[in-house]
């Protein structure tokens, strides 16, 4: 029987060759992804790319996400790359997601986290909004919500390494709203840290919890560079995009500002951070010559 991906792998590895100026083909998990990827590699090491963000299956269908990327493993090459969400397989270690392999990764836990990089948003916001809505500081805001996020993130990791079921992802992400009373704004998200902060209390409180060493897990994230100032790039992007975006929509409610497309959209990071920084260093290794 024909391997589909390695067949479909060389036909995209031939792609540079046959069309004059493209540097690689890239496979993507998803449409949605092909902005801060292409803005990535555009900053980095700027050409034409091919991108890829859905395939053929053995069964024919067409096919997208993580796990259809990473079928393409024993094929790639600098002409055929993937680039993928980190999810928690970064936390997690797992072998041989790395540009050596001809994979880039988030770092984050996807794409969407770096958007939500608190000095940037802020910049952005500020440059947007300065003077024709109430004052918000998200850098405040999302250290607080990160120091809130850090232990269950801890307890999660715990569970995910160890397999056991006390606490999981969508325990995790029930207690994470996506959206927010304007009230719950005041003072930077005083009420809303709080609420959320009670949200996972049941769960750090439980039996299963405190049996659980988190110091461990602690020394475990932060020699990945994962700690309470910077955990909320590493929950579930949907989650923290999803209340930011929605924070920022009430802020601007009235206005003509869209603050998805002009401010949280608007432009990439400042590559002013660890996980911003692998991701360029992963680019370039992968397509330098």
């Amino acid at each position: 029987m024909a391997d589909v991906y390695k067949e479909q792998a060389q036909f995209f590895a031939n792609v540079p060759l046959m069309q004059s100026g493209v540097v690689a083909s890239v496979h993507l998990e998803d449409g949605d992804d092909k902005d801060f990827w292409n803005a990535m590699l555009q900053i980095h090491h700027p050409g034409r790319y091919y991108f890829i963000t859905h395939s053929r299956s053995p069964k024919g269908f067409d096919t997208k996400g993580c796990e259809q990327c990473l079928k393409y493993r024993p094929y790639l090459s600098k002409r055929f790359f993937i680039c993928i969400d980190s999810d928690m397989r970064y936390l997690l270690q797992e072998q041989d997601i790395d540009a050596a392999n001809y994979i880039c990764q988030t770092y984050t836990y996807s794409w969407e986290n770096h958007y939500c990089e608190a000095s940037a948003l802020q910049q952005r916001f500020v440059k947007k909004c300065l003077d024709k809505i109430a004052t918000f500081d998200f850098p405040t805001f999302l250290s607080e919500l990160s120091k809130v996020l850090y232990k269950p993130l801890l307890l999660l990791l715990y569970c995910l390494k160890n397999d056991k079921s006390g606490f999981n992802l969508r325990m995790f992400s029930a207690c994470l709203p996506n959206q927010c009373r304007r009230a719950e704004l005041a003072d930077n998200g005083k009420l809303l840290l709080e609420r959320i902060a009670k949200n996972f209390e049941p769960h750090l409180n439980s039996p299963f919890a405190q049996s659980v060493d988190l110091e461990v897990e602690k020394v475990y994230s932060q020699n990945l560079g994962v700690d309470e100032q910077n955990a909320y790039l590493h929950v579930r992007g949907h989650n923290l995009f999803d209340l930011v975006a929605y924070i920022g929509d009430l802020l601007c409610r009235g206005t003509s500002i869209s603050f998805r497309n002009d401010v949280l959209l608007y432009d990439l990071p400042l590559q002013s951070y660890w996980e911003i920084r692998k991701v360029a260093s992963d680019i370039a290794e992968i397509v330098t010559p």
